[in-house]
């Protein structure tokens, strides 16, 4: 799969808590399957460093799912409506661009 985000990019696969995430070298975006990142949200134990990153200036980039290339939409998060999400209306899943997982984890 290629960053929504960078286009180019292919994401990597990288486990965390059982969860296996997807996330581009180059801008630190983070894709999460559907239900994926609300698991790890919930899971008190997992600490915003572990997919830490830096603000990559692409949030208000626009985005196409990796899956189904379908253009994500920009929605606010439920858990700090400071964030805004890219999210698939297909497949529901969810892009953080770098540093957005940080904001939603403290």
């Amino acid at each position: 799969m290629n960053c929504p985000k960078c286009s180019e990019q292919e994401l990597s696969s990288q486990g965390l808590r059982g969860i296996e995430v997807d996330r581009c070298s180059q801008c630190q975006g983070v894709w999460f399957d559907e239900a994926e990142l609300g698991r790890l949200i919930d899971d008190q134990a997992v600490g915003g460093r572990s997919l830490g990153g830096r603000d990559s200036g692409l949030d208000r980039h626009p985005g196409q799912c990796p899956r189904d290339g379908t253009a994500l939409l920009r929605v606010y998060s439920k858990w700090n409506r400071s964030v805004v999400l890219d999210r698939c209306p297909e497949c529901r899943g969810v892009w953080l661009d770098g540093g957005e997982f940080q904001r939603l984890n403290p």
